[in-house]
């Protein structure tokens, strides 16, 4: 079954906008460079960036949520292309609701002008695959179809708790998360004073 996850993955990796039909249905998927496109230390040509699984649409999840400009606060994905690339699109991390609660600062969000800067970047950058789970897999085995994949393609963006031990650049991207963490706080704290 992993060998079918993966290879379908890979079979069905374009551009986003090349998606015609893409699934509604639940499933795992990677989110990888093209194969001119690099991300800093994080990434080169073809490198998978981000594996991820959708509980209900892979439609809904991938092209809905991670390509939204008013997702990142609903998006790890988004979060952490932002963290990285924040010096060079000035992005500026807030609040994901205006609070200052810690999941609102955990699950921050960029000034617009950034992020429709990241949203292009994603558009001219990425490709992704899929596999889609057409026989009502239990959503705890798709986790752990999700885990298997991670360790094999070993993602540079995984932050997942259950994966990360394996990722070499898991503690910088924390690292650059939590620049983003601090500035939302500050901010926060700033307007309201």
């Amino acid at each position: 079954m992993l060998n079918s996850i993966i290879q379908s993955i890979k079979n069905t990796a374009k551009h986003v906008n090349e998606h015609v039909d893409y699934p509604t249905c639940p499933g795992i998927y990677a989110f990888m460079l093209k194969d001119n496109s690099t991300l800093k230390d994080f990434g080169k040509p073809n490198q998978v960036l981000y594996v991820g699984i959708a509980k209900e649409s892979l439609k809904k999840r991938d092209l809905g949520n991670h390509f939204h400009n008013k997702s990142t606060g609903r998006s790890t994905l988004r979060r952490s292309l932002g963290a990285i690339l924040k010096d060079d699109f000035k992005l500026f991390a807030f609040s994901r609701n205006g609070k200052n609660e810690k999941r609102e600062i955990l699950n921050y969000i960029f000034n617009s002008e950034g992020e429709q800067l990241l949203t292009n970047w994603m558009c001219n950058n990425l490709i992704v695959g899929y596999w889609k789970d057409e026989h009502s897999i239990p959503y705890s085995k798709l986790r752990n179809f999700e885990e298997d994949v991670i360790k094999i393609l070993n993602p540079t963006l995984d932050l997942d708790p259950r994966t990360k031990k394996y990722n070499i650049f898991a503690d910088k991207l924390d690292g650059l998360r939590m620049i983003c963490r601090t500035e939302a706080e500050s901010t926060f704290n700033k307007n309201k004073n």
